[in-house]
This record gives C-alpha cells, structure tokens and sequence, in this order.
C-alpha cells in the first residue's frame, strides 16, 4: 500500500528478505524453513526463498503478525518493492461434485449415488469448501462413486436409473 513500511530491507552479506504481513488464523499453519514463493512487482519471475522468522506478536489492530522470508540474491530485488508471498502449507486429495448434485433436507447435507444395480443411494456427506469447478466433499465420499450431478431432487432413493454415456455427455 502506498505509504505503508518496506517490504524489504538490505541485511548481512547482501542478502535481502521480505518482510510480509499475515493474517492471525494463518500464522499457525507456517513454520521456520519453509519454501515461499515471491513474485515482485514488475519482474515475470517468481523468486524462491525460505521462511525464515516468524512474529511473536499480532497486532491488535491489524490483526496481523510479521514474516520474514530470506531470498537469494538477486538484481531484481530491490529495497522497498512492492512483492506477494505464497506459501504452500499442505495439500489434500478430497472429492469435488457439481454444485447440482449437493442436496439438504431436515436430515442434513446428502448426494445421490447410483449403487453397482443403477439404484439410486442417498449418501451423507459434509461440506468441505467451494471452488470454481465445484463443491470440495470433506467427508463421505472416496471419490469412486457415480454422483447423480443434476435433477437429483426429483429421484427417490431406491429408484432405478439408466447411466447415460460418459461421451454423450457435453
């Protein structure tokens, strides 16, 4: 932001480190050694560093505490540049669903399966997050079923579907 402190500063043996401000429900999940992606702005290449400090005091009113992350030397980092940070703190593999196919009753949150015999299966499921390409599933599913993705609500359990053509399809 126009007017806020620098992002870097130049220390010991030429070695320059951005100084970056992270959200207090983040804090916890980014330790010491961890691999940081920087991006300037202004250069096409993204830089690799590493965490190398983590602040022990959030600001009360940001909300925010400090990061410090190490960056190998490099003529395109400069003093006070302007720079965003990235770093992956873990990943996992969970089952993604049509928007279409996530149903709610007074029961709570279900998908329709269809079983081995083409019946519809009415399975619980728990929300795990949104993202553009659909419903993350955090828990009831592995992954290997067939979803009825659309017009689920007008199918009853135990009602028997045929399965259209994967490649007829759109």
């Amino acid at each position: 932001m126009p007017g806020s402190a620098p992002l870097f500063r130049m220390a010991r043996g030429a070695d320059v480190e951005m100084r970056a401000q992270v959200a207090e429900q983040d804090l916890p999940r980014l330790r010491v050694g961890q691999p940081a992606e920087v991006r300037v702005t202004g250069v096409p290449t993204a830089f690799t560093g590493k965490v190398r400090l983590l602040g022990a005091v959030i600001d009360p009113q940001t909300r925010l505490g400090e990061v410090r992350v190490a960056l190998p030397h490099d003529p395109n980092l400069r003093p006070g540049a302007f720079a965003r940070g990235e770093v992956n703190v873990g990943s996992d593999v969970r089952p993604i669903v049509a928007q279409t196919a996530m149903l709610s009753d007074a029961s709570g949150t279900y998908v329709l399966i269809v079983g081995p015999d083409n019946k519809v299966v009415r399975r619980a499921v728990h929300f795990g997050g949104a993202r553009p390409d659909g419903i993350v599933i955090a828990d009831g599913l592995d992954g290997s079923e067939r979803v009825v993705s659309t017009a689920g609500a007008f199918l009853r359990e135990g009602e028997v579907v045929r399965v259209a053509d994967a490649k007829a399809v759109p």
